[in-house]
């Protein structure tokens, strides 16, 4: 399967890569350098080196097609901030947000949040995770940041928001 592929395709390609590539971030041996030039990048910036021997040593022999670079970089970005054992694949992004407190009125904004503000908002919210010391499936940021179809996008959207409020604490008001 060819490393451009989108969110079209099986869910099983996309968790392979995504595991793939948490774990080879996390390992204690991944250069500590291209750990840091992966946690320095913001967007708008060209992807540091670290992200292509990342992608090629890792992922596979062509780099992702040039939309999907970004996104593709901040999931790197992500997950060298969040932390080696970030990614737990039971653990809906959702529902991470509601346990961490994290308020329904920034929920908002990210899920409904145009094209070019999706981005920010997002690497926003991980931040957030990653001061909380939360885990999350990372599959579920991966097809944030790499569906476009609008139906696509939007049972995502409903999937996210209902593991959110599903697992938000009842004595809690998380509203901004």
């Amino acid at each position: 399967m060819s490393p451009n592929a989108s969110t079209d395709t099986p869910q099983d390609t996309l968790g392979t890569r995504i595991g793939r590539l948490a774990a080879v971030i996390g390992q204690t041996h991944y250069p500590t350098g291209d750990r840091a030039a992966l946690r320095r990048w913001a967007p708008g910036q060209p992807p540091p080196l670290a992200f292509y021997r990342l992608w090629l040593r890792h992922l596979g022999d062509e780099l992702p097609s040039e939309p999907q670079t970004e996104a593709w970089m901040a999931l790197a970005w992500g997950l060298a901030t969040c932390g080696a054992d970030s990614h737990d694949p039971k653990r809906p992004l959702g529902q991470a947000l509601a346990e961490s407190q994290f308020a329904e009125g920034r929920l908002e904004r990210l899920l409904s949040a145009p094209d070019d503000l999706r981005l920010d908002l997002f690497m926003s919210a991980v931040r957030f995770l990653a001061a909380k010391g939360e885990r999350f499936d990372w599959c579920d940021a991966a097809q944030f940041l790499l569906t476009h179809d609008p139906d696509k996008r939007e049972q995502l959207h409903r999937r996210i928001a209902a593991a959110y409020y599903r697992h938000l604490p009842k004595d809690t008001n998380a509203k901004e």
